[in-house]
């Protein structure tokens, strides 16, 4: 059975696991994206003249609500060395698998956590957090054991871009499920579309090709190019201390500092935006909060292909066009939406889109930089953009919360501005250090001296303890 599977797929197997990954990666977001909308949902309707119509609905201060949110980043930041850690010892697929069914039950038990109390409802949204924070550090394991070196910036695009494909998802479908079925129903559709992802994911996923049984030779040496061949020993042994001194990889990090100030506050909070200032029905702010992470989705797999096919520049003069033009390019347009009122609702949709949209070509900057300068380090550097994310989800509540308590157009262009200004600075800070070579500690030479240094001083040590 496996060499006939592996005749059909020919040498494409890495694509199957890619995609079952990306809707894995989807679910987890998707799970802490709907509760958000589920909130708007069950709100109490205002001068309800029946009793019966808010039965079974809930309303919130905003420091609950703030709270909700910031306890998601709270797990995921707690959890994130511990992951990173893990994975690097056990591997994706139980790790992953784990966290994604760590995620489904605090999801399925939502309803349950809401009637029984807030408290509740805090732990439930802790165990969401938990499950998201497996999300990057996979990523950055499976671009350094799966992908082959000529479509590193294709398949990372692809992964990443679970960040727009859960609001694009998620938005739409939550708004269907609160307009027929009512709030509970969010949770519980999204629960069970990630348990059952996660148990495909456990029967098909291998933490290496040579592991599959539907990966044949020819694809496990076309993955291998460019990897490092020391033993995978020494490989275990994460250089944490010469990662940390290298100005390129924290130049990576605050790009993705700014890169999720946007994120985090455009896709946590437009259906507020949308529902509260411009004033959209429930259900045409769930497929209208669906536009700009669809826009940005579309860009992000266009510049992640296009990305690895330039090759009149360097690595590094790619990595800063592509963030620029994502980074100046949303500043931009959020400052022009800043200065706008509400009297024309679709334009200021269309420059949140815009916005959103062009941030995309993250994917040929700074998120294509992490693997790229990392190599089979990926795990680490490219896992620790998640620890970025979790400060992002922490601030993006204290500012919203903190400056739109009248949700208002004018209020709102204050947090506009905030997240331009952010990523104006960050772009010129990852301009500055990123660099066009992987970096020295990615290579067999480094790796072989250094292990050579630590067993000598080893042997000076048991020598000197005689």
């Amino acid at each position: 059975l496996p060499t006939t599977v592996t005749m059909e797929f020919g040498t494409r197997t890495r694509f199957l696991v890619m995609v079952l990954l990306l809707f894995c990666l989807t679910a987890i977001w998707s799970n802490i994206l709907a509760f958000n909308f589920a909130l708007i949902c069950m709100k109490p309707v205002a001068n309800a003249t029946d009793a019966s119509v808010n039965a079974d609905r809930y309303s919130f201060t905003e420091y609950q609500r703030m709270l909700m949110t910031s306890v998601v980043a709270i797990a995921a930041l707690l959890a994130n060395f511990p992951v990173v850690s893990l994975v690097n010892k056990f591997g994706v697929r139980t790790v992953f698998v784990g966290l994604g069914l760590v995620s489904a039950v605090g999801t399925l038990g939502m309803p349950f956590f809401v009637r029984m109390g807030y408290e509740w409802m805090i732990a439930g949204r802790f165990l969401q957090g938990l499950g998201f924070a497996g999300n990057f550090p996979v990523i950055g394991a499976f671009a350094a054991k799966w992908t082959y070196y000529k479509q590193t910036g294709l398949f990372v695009s692809v992964l990443v871009a679970y960040v727009q494909l859960s609001p694009a998802v998620s938005m739409p479908a939550s708004g269907s499920l609160c307009t027929a079925f009512g709030w509970p129903s969010i949770f519980f559709a999204h629960g069970v579309a990630t348990m059952a992802l996660f148990v495909v994911l456990a029967a098909f996923y291998r933490n290496s090709p040579g592991k599959h049984p539907f990966v044949g030779e020819v694809e496990v040496n076309k993955i291998a190019v460019g990897k490092a061949t020391v033993d995978k020993k020494l490989l275990k042994k994460v250089p944490y201390l010469a990662i940390l001194s290298t100005p390129a990889v924290w130049g990576t990090w605050i790009g993705a500092i700014g890169n999720f100030t946007a994120v985090a506050t455009m896709f946590l909070y437009n259906p507020l935006y949308l529902s509260s200032v411009l004033g959209f029905s429930m259900q045409n702010t769930g497929l209208t909060a669906a536009i700009p992470p669809m826009i940005q989705f579309a860009v992000k797999l266009i510049c992640g292909v296009v990305s690895d096919k330039i090759h009149f520049i360097s690595e590094g003069n790619k990595f800063r066009l592509f963030n620029s033009f994502a980074f100046f390019g949303c500043a931009s347009f959020l400052l022009v939406l800043s200065f706008m009122g509400t009297d024309h609702k679709t334009l200021n949709v269309m420059l949140l889109g815009a916005a959103a949209g062009v941030l995309g070509a993250t994917t040929g900057g700074f998120f294509k930089a992490a693997p790229f300068l990392s190599k089979q380090y990926s795990h680490f550097v490219t896992g620790n953009i998640s620890l970025c994310l979790t400060l992002c989800l922490l601030a993006a509540p204290i500012i919203v919360n903190g400056l739109t308590k009248h949700q208002t157009q004018e209020e709102w262009a204050h947090v506009f501005q905030i997240i331009a200004g952010v990523q104006i600075v960050c772009n010129i800070i990852f301009c500055i250090c990123v660099r066009s070579e992987p970096c020295v500690w990615t290579t067999d030479d480094w790796i072989k001296r250094n292990s050579v240094k630590d067993s000598n001083r080893m042997e000076k040590s048991e020598s000197t303890k005689i």
